[in-house]
């Protein structure tokens, strides 16, 4: 066997070299050349954020990419995108295609197969796709919205500004601070009394003991008493006095009698009244009465 000549050599790496060039091209364009697929039209109203290689998704698994895309003859609105779904992946009817952009730009489509069905797309039909809001999309929306609101936040804010500069305000917090004081004041007086009453309440405490002490010994004397006797004496004094009251309210005693007779008070009366006329003459003529001689 003969050596390989330089020219073969070379000719060999230029088919090489071109069919590594066609399988990038492919590659770029979502074309694998090395696995066998089927291709489907599906037609997108926006396809923000899509472009060639953009994989399709079942499930979190890859098993498509996007070839390419053109507009939809007859319609400038609406954009066909061709997919290279693996040639073991059926597309049943009523499949949703749905574009999925995420915050950082990149796409995915995401294949949601319908299992309800055994009829499927072939690849000559026309898929209709979706594009999921995403948070861009969502913020587009809210700016209107949020263009609205500006001139109540801006309202809002102003009546903030004029609350914060009204001398209302800062004589309600100084109130406020005032009271703080006057409550701290307050508990530290709260706090000096209680200390005063722990320090008092031992000595009430013991002397409340000893008063308790000191009644249980009158207690014990009280017991210890003749309250029986004690009342039969006072009862039979009651009974004396009683005996006595009415003697002295009969008319058989004498002092009962000196009491209750009118006669001898009216008597009685008379006397006393002329001894005192007798007294006040002796006083203003003293000579009837008393004849001093001297010789």
């Amino acid at each position: 066997m003969g050596t390989i000549s330089k020219e073969v050599k070379i000719g060999i790496a230029f088919v090489i070299a071109i069919f590594l060039l066609y399988y990038g091209i492919s590659f770029l364009k979502g074309v694998n050349i090395f696995k066998s697929s089927h291709t489907y039209m599906v037609v997108f109203d926006n396809v923000s954020g899509l472009s060639q290689s953009t994989p399709v998704t079942l499930n979190g698994f890859q098993v498509g990419l996007v070839s390419s895309m053109e507009l939809e003859p007859g319609s400038a609105n609406k954009v066909v995108v061709y997919v290279n779904m693996d040639k073991g992946v059926k597309v049943p009817k009523g499949s949703k295609m749905s574009l999925d952009v995420s915050m950082l730009g990149s796409a995915t489509i995401i294949f949601e197969s319908n299992p309800y069905t055994q009829d499927y797309y072939s690849s000559s039909d026309t898929i209709i796709g979706i594009k999921k809001k995403g948070m861009l999309d969502a913020a587009d929306n809210m700016l209107p919205k949020i263009e609205q609101l500006v001139p109540k936040i801006d309202s809002i804010l102003t009546g903030l500004q004029a609350l914060v500069n009204s001398p209302a305000l800062t004589q309600s917090l100084a109130d406020v601070n005032q009271m703080t004081g006057n409550l701290a004041k307050s508990t530290n007086q709260l706090n000096s009394m209680m200390a005063t009453l722990n320090k008092d309440v031992p000595v009430i405490s013991g002397n409340l003991n000893k008063m308790s002490t000191d009644l249980t010994g009158v207690s014990s004397q009280l017991s210890q008493m003749d309250i029986k006797s004690t009342f039969g004496s006072i009862d039979s004094t009651m009974k004396n006095l009683h005996q006595l009251s009415n003697r002295i309210n009969s008319k058989e005693g004498s002092l009962g009698l000196l009491l209750n007779d009118r006669q001898l008070y009216d008597s009685l009366n008379s006397t006393i009244g002329n001894a005192s006329l007798l007294l006040k003459d002796v006083r203003e003529n003293p000579s009837r009465y008393i004849n001093v001689k001297v010789f």
